[in-house]
Protein backbone atom coordinates (compact mmCIF):
# COMPACT_ATOMS: atom_id res chain seq x y z
CA UNK A 1 0.00 0.00 0.00
CA UNK A 2 2.81 2.76 0.79
CA UNK A 3 4.58 1.57 -2.78
CA UNK A 4 0.71 2.32 -4.39
CA UNK A 5 0.20 5.35 -2.56
CA UNK A 6 4.03 7.33 -2.08
CA UNK A 7 5.08 6.45 -5.68
CA UNK A 8 2.13 5.63 -8.25
CA UNK A 9 -0.55 8.03 -6.26
CA UNK A 10 2.44 10.56 -5.91
CA UNK A 11 3.09 10.27 -9.50
CA UNK A 12 -0.51 10.52 -10.84
CA UNK A 13 -1.69 13.40 -8.62
CA UNK A 14 1.77 15.54 -7.78
CA UNK A 15 1.33 18.42 -10.85
CA UNK A 16 -2.24 18.83 -10.53
CA UNK A 17 -2.82 18.69 -6.86
CA UNK A 18 0.19 21.10 -6.03
CA UNK A 19 -1.85 23.30 -8.73
CA UNK A 20 -5.20 23.04 -7.27
CA UNK A 21 -3.14 23.20 -3.60
CA UNK A 22 -1.91 26.62 -4.49
CA UNK A 23 -5.07 27.97 -6.08
CA UNK A 24 -6.37 26.95 -2.98
CA UNK A 25 -4.38 28.98 -0.72
CA UNK A 26 -4.86 31.98 -2.96
CA UNK A 27 -8.50 31.99 -2.00
CA UNK A 28 -7.85 31.24 1.28
CA UNK A 29 -5.65 34.26 1.45
CA UNK A 30 -8.06 36.26 0.23
CA UNK A 31 -11.17 34.93 2.44
CA UNK A 32 -8.89 35.41 5.44
CA UNK A 33 -7.84 38.75 4.42
CA UNK A 34 -11.60 40.24 3.62
CA UNK A 35 -13.78 38.34 5.78
CA UNK A 36 -14.58 38.06 9.56
CA UNK A 37 -14.03 34.92 11.32
CA UNK A 38 -17.49 34.02 12.11
CA UNK A 39 -17.98 33.64 8.52
CA UNK A 40 -14.81 32.52 7.45
CA UNK A 41 -16.39 29.62 9.89
CA UNK A 42 -19.25 29.22 8.06
CA UNK A 43 -17.78 29.18 4.83
CA UNK A 44 -15.46 26.66 6.06
CA UNK A 45 -18.27 24.23 7.07
CA UNK A 46 -20.08 24.57 4.61
CA UNK A 47 -16.85 23.23 2.09
CA UNK A 48 -16.31 20.82 4.49
CA UNK A 49 -19.55 19.36 4.22
CA UNK A 50 -19.54 19.56 0.23
CA UNK A 51 -16.27 17.77 0.05
CA UNK A 52 -17.56 15.10 2.86
CA UNK A 53 -20.37 14.50 0.25
CA UNK A 54 -18.34 14.12 -2.76
CA UNK A 55 -16.18 11.95 -0.83
CA UNK A 56 -18.71 9.63 0.13
CA UNK A 57 -20.46 9.30 -3.53
CA UNK A 58 -16.82 8.94 -4.93
CA UNK A 59 -16.15 6.02 -2.32
CA UNK A 60 -19.79 4.97 -3.33
CA UNK A 61 -19.16 4.63 -6.88
CA UNK A 62 -15.92 3.11 -7.13
CA UNK A 63 -17.08 0.30 -4.66
CA UNK A 64 -19.96 -0.16 -7.13
CA UNK A 65 -17.75 -0.22 -9.85
CA UNK A 66 -15.44 -2.85 -7.98
CA UNK A 67 -18.43 -5.25 -7.19
CA UNK A 68 -19.29 -5.17 -11.04
CA UNK A 69 -15.56 -6.64 -12.11
CA UNK A 70 -15.89 -9.01 -9.18
CA UNK A 71 -18.88 -10.38 -10.66
CA UNK A 72 -17.38 -10.23 -14.21
CA UNK A 73 -14.58 -11.29 -13.17
CA UNK A 74 -16.09 -14.56 -11.24
CA UNK A 75 -18.90 -15.00 -13.75
CA UNK A 76 -15.45 -15.37 -16.77
CA UNK A 77 -12.71 -17.07 -14.74
CA UNK A 78 -14.61 -19.78 -12.48
CA UNK A 79 -15.17 -23.44 -13.85
CA UNK A 80 -18.85 -24.28 -13.71
CA UNK A 81 -18.52 -26.69 -10.70
CA UNK A 82 -17.42 -23.30 -8.68
CA UNK A 83 -19.66 -21.09 -9.71
CA UNK A 84 -22.51 -23.12 -8.27
CA UNK A 85 -20.81 -23.66 -5.02
CA UNK A 86 -21.10 -19.58 -4.90
CA UNK A 87 -24.36 -19.49 -6.08
CA UNK A 88 -25.75 -22.10 -3.56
Amino acid sequence: MGIRMNGVMNGITNGEYQAILQISDEYFGKLKRGLPVDVRLLIDRYVSEQNALGSRYEMLAYLLGFSSCKAMFLEKCLPPEVKEMITE
